[in-house]
């Protein structure tokens, strides 16, 4: 691969590997319990609680605050989550593995910034061997600053000594590539590898 990026700088989910928050927790329980607790409507759902896993709490403080929302029955589901949550992990995406052994072998730097936490990374990077090739992989619980915080990126790109004129962002979310390429950075909202292989 001929390209002029000489970093390139992941998200995890949706953009790596595939995942599936329901599915830790699929055929041990009732399908209405996923659906009661990913319901986007609840404020103390777990879009809430993750992002506050990804900020930095530990996971007794999440449990503890579920079940003061939620009664204890609907706590113990979270736990289970907990304990499962390398089930949620489907596979690589389509021909990333292909990819990241193009950009290695280029001589390409491959980096990893996400809202997460050390946790998930660590479990993505027992189940998946082509996440080896990362220099390495930073997660928002770890500083407990979340992107698009110009602090965390900034850090990240000093700690990491990239130059940002020659790197390339790829994130799932648009809002966080908006929020890049406002700070003057290079960055792609993530769609298929195809559309990345042009972007490189």
């Amino acid at each position: 691969m001929e390209t002029a990026v000489t970093d390139v700088v992941f998200g995890l989910d949706g953009v790596l590997v595939e995942w599936d928050g329901r599915r830790p927790i699929t055929g041990q329980y009732p399908e209405g319990i996923a659906g009661m607790m990913f319901d986007p409507s609840d404020e103390w759902g777990m879009e809430f609680y993750l992002a506050m896993l990804g900020s930095g709490w530990s996971e007794e403080r999440v449990l503890n605050s579920y079940e003061k929302h939620h009664g204890p029955a609907i706590a113990w589901v979270l736990k289970m989550y907990l304990e499962h949550e390398e089930d949620g992990f489907i596979g690589m995406m389509p021909g990333m593995a292909e990819l990241l052994g193009e950009l290695d072998k280029a001589g390409v730097r491959l980096w990893g910034l996400d809202n997460t936490t050390a946790k998930h990374v660590r479990l993505a990077q027992g189940r998946f061997s082509e996440l080896s090739k990362f220099r390495d992989f930073r997660a928002s619980s770890v500083g407990r600053l979340r992107l698009p915080d110009p602090l965390f990126v900034r850090g990240a790109i000093r700690d990491f000594g990239i130059d940002p004129e020659s790197a390339l962002f790829v994130y799932k979310d648009a809002r966080i590539v908006k929020a890049l390429s406002g700070m003057g950075l290079n960055a792609v909202a993530f769609k298929d590898t195809d559309n990345l292989r042009k972007s490189l």
